[in-house]
């Protein structure tokens, strides 16, 4: 018997119980088996001539190590998006000869066995000589103009050629429709968002929160180096951003107070370092001084924690809603 009006109900009801099902399914399958490991461009072109033109693909590149802030990042795509692709790649083009590329954590096999509890078709592990088979120092790269001489940027000259060179690479293998990075590396997020932009390149950079530990930390693969000493220091970070924030959310615009007071809070700890405290612009990472008249900061500091450089960043948002538009 056809009840009018309510057949189209019917329709898609089957259809979400249909799609509930298939995806069940591909949870399970991916949860026993694993995702599929590939370390060669080729056999990774082959696989993703594969995929169907109607599905898309959510791509999550990481350097491995995976903690919660990663697999954070693996459940949004998985929730937006099929297949998903992970990156495991420690990419020698972002680290300077004096930084940690021969001691960062290397866990593939661990890395693996994590994104066996998700829904992760493919994890793309290419070698450096796969990556860059005439060497990293002796290939093209891609720079955005001024990004060293903005905080992060100025901090560790050449880290965001290393990383525009090495995402722009990526991109062009894994042909994502979507691609994930965590907010606690910000200016890598402005960055990587600019170079979509300019290069017109035809995805979305889909930017995720924070993962934090319960005190503030926010989760890092360079974590792992503290001592339990340091870790119990380490909030601070958190502590210094959330001071600020308070003075800002109190109506202060004056930039210098802001950064005086984010930098009292880490001279709070003697153990801590600071490398900088920056407020800028969040479209662009621009350094902001003077009064601003902008509702919305992109607040980064870094610090050295013994022998452990620590970053942490977060959006200051007063933007008016339209409610408070209203009710003024």
């Amino acid at each position: 018997r056809r009840v009018h009006g309510g057949s189209s109900f019917y329709v898609m009801l089957r259809r979400l119980t249909a799609s509930f099902s298939r995806r069940v399914f591909e949870e399970r399958r991916y949860a026993s088996s694993g995702p599929r490991v590939i370390h060669s461009i080729a056999e990774y072109r082959a696989w993703r001539a594969q995929v169907s033109p109607t599905q898309k693909v959510g791509f999550v590149p990481t350097m491995g190590a995976l903690h919660d802030g990663h697999i954070e990042l693996v459940r949004r795509a998985a929730f937006e998006c099929e297949p998903v692709v992970v990156s495991i790649f420690v990419n020698p083009k972002q680290f300077a000869p004096h930084e940690d590329f021969d001691k960062y954590p290397r866990t593939l096999e661990r890395d693996v066995e994590l994104l066996k509890q998700q829904s992760v078709s493919v994890v793309f592990a290419p070698s450096a000589k796969e990556m860059y088979p005439q060497g990293h120092n002796d290939c093209m790269y891609i720079d955005m103009p001024n990004i060293e001489q903005r905080a992060e940027g100025a901090s560790r000259p050449g880290f965001f050629r290393g990383v525009s060179t090495v995402v722009t690479k990526l991109f062009n293998i894994v042909q994502p429709s979507k691609a994930y990075f965590g907010q606690k590396d910000g200016m890598q997020c402005i960055v990587v968002q600019r170079l979509v932009q300019d290069l017109n390149m035809p995805l979305e950079v889909v930017v995720v929160p924070t993962v934090r530990e319960s005190d503030g930390l926010a989760m890092s693969s360079r974590n792992m180096y503290l001592t339990s000493e340091e870790r119990e220091v380490s909030p601070i970070l958190y502590r210094s951003l959330m001071a600020t924030r308070n003075l800002f959310d109190q109506g202060e615009r004056d930039i210098k107070r802001l950064k005086e007071r984010a930098a009292e809070v880490l001279k709070s700890e003697p153990a801590v370092v600071p490398q900088y405290v920056s407020v800028a612009d969040p479209r662009n990472g621009g350094e902001l001084s003077g009064s601003t008249e902008l509702d919305r900061l992109f607040v980064s500091i870094a610090v050295k924690l013994g022998s452990t450089r620590l970053i942490d960043c977060e959006i200051f948002d007063r933007t008016p809603t339209p409610e408070s538009n209203e009710s003024s």
